[in-house]
């Protein structure tokens, strides 16, 4: 009977490194990996330099529209109400919390649009300056 209340406490199992379990993030990211590496060999073999650009472009166009989302669902949970232009805000009580509201979902919105414009045009511009000033530099001899 000593022999048992002697007895070391087992040991937790220890795992090959290739078999350590792995997180639900680090999971994720490796789901994540799986699907984008393939896309970006073949976007890299499709549209070479510009690629980096279109699938920043398309990543922020994608944060910013749910972004995009955030101001209308407030909107409806809270006010119960949904936005979808100015036309809409005119419609409320010149004096109410709704019609104020109804602006300010509206604007942001339409802010929030402003800036996904402008950052894929400013890369895009940016992408075609260094094309050409590539393509001059060649020209003039330089290497």
């Amino acid at each position: 009977m000593a022999a048992i209340f002697m007895s070391t406490p087992p040991t937790p199992p220890r795992y090959p490194p290739s078999k350590i379990p792995l997180t639900p993030r680090e999971k994720a990211e490796k789901a994540l990996a799986a699907v984008f590496d393939p896309v970006d060999v073949i976007g890299k073999a499709f549209m070479g330099d510009l690629w980096k650009t279109f699938y920043d472009s398309v990543r922020d166009a994608i944060a910013l529209s749910l972004l995009l989302q955030i101001p209308g669902l407030i909107g409806t949970w809270i006010l119960g109400k949904e936005f979808s232009g100015f036309d809409a805000c005119m419609q409320e009580n010149p004096f109410g919390v709704n019609r104020f509201a109804c602006f300010i979902i509206v604007a942001s919105d339409f802010c929030l649009w402003i800036v996904l414009a402008g950052r894929i045009i400013s890369r895009f511009l940016q992408d075609i300056n260094q094309l050409f000033a590539k393509k001059g530099g060649k020209r003039a001899g330089n290497p």
